[in-house]
């Protein structure tokens, strides 16, 4: 038997009772599969982190218009410093 994501986040997150978890946790001793899919989860959370400070550090605006405008303005400019090389 093998615990589902949604278990082995259950079990990060301490969201399992202390029954569930203890026999997750020794489960975990013994899969590589399960050791796997949790060190996956981990990766995801990081990934998810440094994504959301990269928008903080980026400043882009919440309003899509104002986005898009952005965006055109930048694709523009690129255009003009782009070489002919």
């Amino acid at each position: 038997m093998h615990y589902t994501i949604f278990e082995l986040d259950q079990y990060r997150n301490h969201a399992m009772s202390w029954f569930r978890r203890t026999f997750c946790r020794l489960h975990l001793l013994h899969c590589h599969r399960c050791r796997e899919r949790l060190t996956r989860l981990r990766l995801d959370d990081m990934l998810i982190l440094d994504l959301k400070k990269s928008e903080q550090k980026m400043d882009i605006p919440e309003n899509p218009l104002e986005y898009h405008r952005l965006c055109d303005i930048f694709h523009d400019e690129m255009k003009e410093h782009k070489s002919t090389v």
